[in-house]
């Protein structure tokens, strides 16, 4: 009951007649399935019964009911074209003898969607990690608007003068990071020091943010807030202390090893929580 099965003017009984799929033979039962407003409200073993379950629902309900049904189905379509899309570019990325060593732009064009993903593992199986952990934690940010979330407090336990040229912190979120069991959300690191380290842009996944500007709390909020902005994400970002937060993460596993929350210089560390 409530699956969307129809166009929204359909409203029907259909009598069918039942199948056992043991006995491989039509049995001498039907049943009457009821359809109004392209929703399927139920089926019943008379026609009396179908008509009473037609004629009861309410229409207004219904409406909003298809329309909410249809949007949850616009989304499901959307997201297994996206994962029909990134294995399709898996298979051809990784089947080639030299994995991204493209001959030309228009190569790189069809992968453009999931260029990243791809850039950044050095096996199927992390550029698959990747694609998962960010899908994660656009449906997490989709979650929070949802929910009618307005401001995301943010911090970062690295050491960084203010100023400094070469840097990178990692930044947590704390319910970010609960839903998408990561032990950070972001990491804002700047050109130069991808460039000290060897690094291109395109080498890292989508969640790592590169800025041009010397190191201050003020460019780390806005770098998040441009990166959200981007994908059509309009929250408030607020910088918090450590002491502040509740933890989660990376933060969390200090809090309970007794460690410093202090990180001196910038990490890589693994960002899987369950690391």
């Amino acid at each position: 009951m409530g699956d969307c099965v129809g166009h929204a003017e359909e409203s029907r009984i259909v009598k069918r007649r039942l199948y056992c799929d043991n006995c491989r033979q039509h049995l001498e039962k039907s049943v009457y399935i009821v359809v109004d407003g392209g929703i399927l409200l139920g089926s019943t073993e008379t026609r009396e019964e179908a008509e009473k379950l037609l004629t009861a629902v309410n229409k207004e309900k219904l409406t909003l009911w298809y329309h909410d049904l249809y949007q949850k189905y616009v989304k499901e379509q959307r997201d297994k074209h996206m994962y029909k899309n990134f294995l399709r570019n898996l298979r051809e990325w990784y089947g080639r003898e030299a994995p991204g060593e493209l001959k030309s732009k228009f190569e790189r064009f069809r992968f453009l969607r999931n260029w990243r993903h791809l850039k950044s593992g050095d096996s199927p199986v992390e550029s698959i990690e990747n694609f998962l952990t960010y899908r994660k934690l656009l449906e997490a940010l989709d979650k929070l608007q949802e929910d009618g979330r307005e401001t995301l407090e943010i911090y970062y336990l690295e050491e960084v003068s203010e100023g400094e040229e070469e840097w990178a912190v990692d930044i947590l979120q704390d319910e970010l990071n609960k839903r998408c069991d990561t032990n950070w959300t972001w990491t804002v690191i700047t050109r130069k020091q991808l460039e000290a380290e060897d690094t291109e842009e395109e080498e890292l996944p989508e969640w790592n943010i590169v800025v041009e500007e010397p190191f201050s709390e003020e460019v780390v909020a806005k770098a998040v807030k441009k990166w959200l902005w981007g994908r059509r994400y309009d929250f408030e970002i607020k910088m918090i202390a450590p002491e502040e937060a509740k933890g989660s993460g990376i933060l969390e596993k200090l809090r309970e090893k007794g460690s410093k929350l202090e990180v001196s210089g910038y990490e890589s560390l693994s960002r899987k929580g369950d690391n």
